[in-house]
């Protein structure tokens, strides 16, 4: 059985995408599927665009999402150094390889030249690709023009032949490889195009399988006649469809969050996203949509993956992630939380454990992000509230009676217990249908109004009790003054 290696190699020109880390997920899926190996590879010879700061966002998301490489740049293994711009004096080599075995030929001709080619093949309407003009140079004129400072670029030569390749997700692919023509796999600077430092680096870390996005179809057929060219074997190829926005363009930050890190600090949970990612193209055997990384694993078939694209719908994010956050432990959860309420950071350190657990608990029912709870929470921490959402609500002439009332019966309510508060606001509530014929949701409207300054919210009587008999009978008093 052969030893299954995939990997993924992002660039660190921008933060993780949405799109990569899917590709990065799928990658591991079929790792722990087939008990493969997951590595990452850096791919930072852009020394232009390569940030390290992009670098270590690359480490920190994929490790937020759960996924954990077993080679790469922090843990090592046997087939490193696993940053491509520390593997620059390998390409050459290879290149030499081609040149050596008649794959492969110095080009010296210049930007000016190549653009004058490409001009004529459009004046002709005709696909351009390369005249082959350097091919038979002789090793006279070649010095000649090295000598005049000219630093040539090496050309794969392609041979004119159908393609064939099967791939993992879409199946059977053809190309005329007339329509490639001969590629540059070394620039003139000594530095190796994508389409060769890719294969020589697969090629090298002994990648099995290469499962990525369906926009490196046309990089497909150039590499592997690279590889064909070294006498490698090559890996299979699985395309993954892309990722679209809702209006089905390419998505985009227009559309609104698309890197890992954006969707965490809107307040996603990596456990929601990974899950929601996960079925980007894929479904469950069983037909249920919320599980873990782990039980995706298991039932992972990348053969099941679909060639179509895939729609990013925020909506059913959102939903996701709603679901994980009721299911969640109070406590991780409240942990959670507490950065997203950095604006009442003094206030929150105030407030028990025990209080700012029960507060998440009666507030997490609707929320769909926990940046969210900077609202839901906000007339937990002020002693004063702001009445523009429930003013309708208190300027109804039954509010008033329904407030006079309850300010003379809190006095005597126990504000540390809910059960008390609970039984108060039920016999509250019965009162007032009985005697002043007002709707039992009529009555609680007044209420949590003017107790939140809000029309809807969480549990109203925890809600009394965290804030404590003061502030609720301070703030019935104010809405009086209203």
């Amino acid at each position: 059985m052969e030893d299954i290696r995939v990997r993924i190699a992002p660039s660190p020109s921008g933060n993780l995408h949405i799109g990569t880390a899917r590709t990065a997920l799928f990658n591991y899926l079929y790792a722990k599927k087939t008990g493969g190996k997951f590595v990452l590879r850096i791919e930072d010879t852009d020394l232009e665009r390569s940030n390290q700061e992009y670098t270590q966002n690359i480490f920190d998301s994929l490790k937020a999402l759960g996924l954990q490489w077993d080679e790469g740049p922090d843990v090592g293994g046997e087939y490193g150094p696993y940053y491509q711009s520390e593997r620059f004096d390998i390409y050459p080599k290879y290149a030499q390889i081609l040149i050596d075995k008649g794959y492969a030929y110095e080009c010296f001709c210049t930007p000016e030249e190549l653009e004058a080619e490409k001009q004529e093949a459009m004046q002709n309407h005709r696909a351009y690709v390369y005249s082959r003009k350097c091919m038979n140079l002789s090793e006279e004129e070649k010095a000649e023009l090295r000598a005049k400072g000219v630093k040539p670029s090496i050309r794969f030569k392609v041979e004119h032949k159908e393609l064939i390749f099967n791939d993992l997700v879409k199946g059977e692919l053809k190309f005329d490889t007339n329509l490639i023509g001969d590629f540059v796999i070394m620039k003139s600077n000594g530095t190796p195009t994508y389409n060769f430092a890719v294969v020589i680096d697969d090629m090298l870390m002994k990648i099995s399988h290469i499962i990525r996005g369906e926009d490196h179809i046309s990089n497909t057929p150039k590499q592997i006649l690279i590889y064909e060219a070294l006498g490698a074997e090559v890996p299979k190829f699985g395309h993954l469809g892309m990722i679209l926005a809702p209006d089905r363009s390419k998505l985009s930050k227009r559309h609104g969050a698309t890197a890992v890190s954006d969707f965490v600090k809107q307040g996603y949970l990596t456990d929601a996203l990974i899950n929601f990612v996960a079925l980007l193209g894929w479904a469950p055997s069983d037909g249920v949509e919320i599980k873990n990384v782990e039980d995706i694993a298991k039932d992972f078939r990348i053969h099941d993956v679909s060639s179509s694209n895939s729609i990013f719908e925020y909506d059913k994010l959102n939903w996701m992630n709603g679901q994980y956050i009721k299911k969640m432990d109070i406590s991780k959860l409240t942990d959670m939380v507490i950065p997203f309420l950095s604006k009442y950071a003094d206030e929150v350190s105030k407030m028990s454990r025990e209080n700012l657990e029960k507060m998440v608990e009666i507030t997490r029912e609707p929320i769909t992000t926990l940046n969210q709870m900077e609202y839901d929470c906000a007339y937990f921490f002020n002693k004063d509230v702001d009445y523009t959402e429930g003013m309708e609500t208190l300027k109804k002439p039954e509010a008033k009676t329904v407030l006079n009332r309850i300010l003379e019966l809190a006095d005597g309510w126990d504000f540390n217990s809910d059960e008390d508060i609970h039984e108060k606001l039920a016999d509250f509530r019965t009162e007032f249908k009985e005697k002043h014929n007002i709707k039992p949701k009529e009555t609680m409207w007044a209420v949590r109004a003017a107790i939140t300054g809000r029309t809807k919210g969480a549990d109203m009587a925890k809600t009394m009790t965290i804030l404590g008999k003061d502030v609720c009978i301070y703030r019935i008093k104010k809405a009086l003054e209203i």
